[in-house]
């Protein structure tokens, strides 16, 4: 499957739960992720927590899944 591909799933409330926390679990590990502050690595953060951030918009429903996406 390549990036680009889109996936359309259904899911219960509780598996939307287990995958938020899973989100959570993993932006919390890349602020605590220790690594000299270069502007190399504190731009790849914000990268990587923004598209944790835009992946759980998604599944919470708060953003079309193509726009969010591709943003």
């Amino acid at each position: 499957m390549s990036t680009n591909d889109r996936m359309t799933v259904e899911i219960t409330g509780r598996q939307q739960e287990l995958l938020l926390e899973g989100l959570r679990y993993i932006a919390s590990s890349i602020r605590l992720r220790r690594e000299d502050p270069t502007a190399e690595t504190i731009k790849a953060r914000r990268e990587e927590l923004e598209e944790v951030r835009r992946l759980a918009d998604v599944i919470e429903g708060n953003a079309p899944a193509e726009m969010a996406m591709n943003s």
